[in-house]
């Protein structure tokens, strides 16, 4: 198999996963979320990534409550009147500000995304996934997905998924974050000029 595939196989495999983690930050899962999640053939695999998918197998075979699930998520990503979230997933305003000029910029070029009322930590994940998946210019393409991966995965989405996998209190929210966090690690270290896949 040539470089060029592996390439193409791994950024397939990292849209999946960051899809994922962006299901289930943006709403409480349904059972076909979760059936998606459980699915996805992560592609991290070092011990703490072990942790991450023993926890969300603890939470399959737990059959963890949609009720339960809702309320973690409300409590992580919505907060309570008087309380604030614990892991909030908005971007901070200068980061608001350059992912709503990415956004138009990808937009602009025929590419679909996140709903934009989305939480933008999930907006993120799933417009780096997007620009994984769909043929465009190679220039652009590289140019988004560095962005995207220098000036909101790596910074505040980190933190936001750092503050669910302390925070959370089920099974599904701290392994997707502990899988979530795996995740940007390996999209770092690989990250070259392109902000991860020199492959498209």
């Amino acid at each position: 198999m040539s470089q060029q595939v592996l390439r193409r196989t791994l950024s397939r495999a990292v849209a999946e996963a960051a899809a994922a983690v962006a299901r289930v930050v943006e709403r409480p899962p349904t059972p076909e979320t979760l059936a998606a999640v459980h699915a996805v053939r992560w592609p991290v695999h070092d011990a703490e990534s072990l942790r991450g998918l023993g926890l969300l197998e603890e939470s399959r075979c737990s059959a963890e409550a949609a009720e339960r699930l809702a309320a973690d998520h409300a409590r992580l990503f919505v907060g309570r009147p008087g309380r604030r979230p614990v892991a909030p997933a908005d971007a901070p305003p200068e980061a608001e500000r350059s992912l709503r000029r990415l956004r138009e910029e990808v937009a602009a070029a025929g590419i679909a995304l996140p709903d934009a009322s989305a939480p933008a930590a999930a907006q993120v994940l799933g417009t780096y996934a997007a620009l994984l998946t769909v043929e465009v210019a190679a220039r652009d393409a590289a140019r988004w997905r560095r962005e995207l991966v220098e000036d909101h995965l790596l910074t505040w989405v980190a933190r936001c998924l750092s503050r669910v996998q302390l925070g959370a209190q089920t099974f599904l929210y701290q392994g997707v974050a502990v899988l979530g966090l795996a995740l940007l690690r390996a999209v770092a270290s690989a990250a070259g000029p392109s902000g991860v896949c020199d492959d498209r």
